[in-house]
């Protein structure tokens, strides 16, 4: 759900009768890509500094404003944390999406979802960071910036249960353990690979490649007849 905007402007009714919500104005839409482009200093000064090191300062410099400026459109380092770890949710559950629903469904959806999981958290390695550890101390996702992450949620229970329904995968698969145990799959790999290989590719990773075989024993341990 995008949280970039302050309220909203009454919608215009066209000619047929339904609501349209009218175009933007210069002055809006200068304000939101502002906010854009914050984010994107956000971004880089974490990944040179640490994801906890965020320095509103250096932010600000780089977007051309002074640090008193930048507070007409973050009020606080933690509404900057908030805005990103939203618009990460956002990016990666339409990630998810695509992948299962490209694969077809059930075991297939949750290896391409899992596989693209794993992709996602190596090409954005700061917003991995705070989408899925605990890398900033003492912040804590508000439920709006948390919203899109339910979807993702959603998804898997859903592909987890059509696996069994098929008979790819045992029932235990779809509870709270083997959610978890599918989880984690995706997280170690990712957070290997991250330690030991940064700035490496999906596909020139050392430990990337290890995801598919993970996968097939997480079939296996899970197998219909178990």
């Amino acid at each position: 759900m995008d949280n970039l905007g302050h309220g909203r402007r009454r919608a215009a009714v066209d000619h047929a009768g339904t609501q349209a919500a009218p175009p933007l104005d210069r002055r809006r839409r200068r304000h939101l890509q502002t906010r854009e482009e914050i984010l994107d200093a956000a971004l880089e000064v974490m990944s040179e500094e640490g994801v906890a090191a965020l320095n509103l300062t250096e932010v600000a410099r780089r977007v051309g404003l002074r640090q008193p400026s930048l507070y007409q459109y973050f009020d606080s380092k933690t509404a900057v944390y908030e805005a990103l770890f939203s618009r990460g949710m956002r990016q990666h559950t339409v990630v998810l999406r695509d992948a299962a629903s490209a694969a077809g469904g059930g075991l297939a959806a949750l290896r391409a979802a899992t596989i693209a999981t794993v992709r996602f958290s190596v090409e954005n390695p700061v917003l991995s960071q705070l989408l899925f550890t605990r890398a900033v101390p003492g912040f804590t996702p508000s439920a709006e910036a948390y919203r899109p992450g339910l979807e993702a949620h959603e998804l898997l229970h859903t592909e987890l249960a059509t696996a069994v329904e098929r008979n790819d995968l045992h029932p235990e698969a779809a509870s709270e353990r083997g959610r978890g145990l599918l989880i984690a799959l995706a997280a170690g790999i990712s957070s290997l690979q991250e330690a030991n290989d940064p700035g490496a590719t999906f596909d020139e990773g050392t430990f990337t490649p290890l995801i598919e075989p993970a996968l097939e024993m997480y079939a296996r341990y899970f197998a219909p007849d178990r």
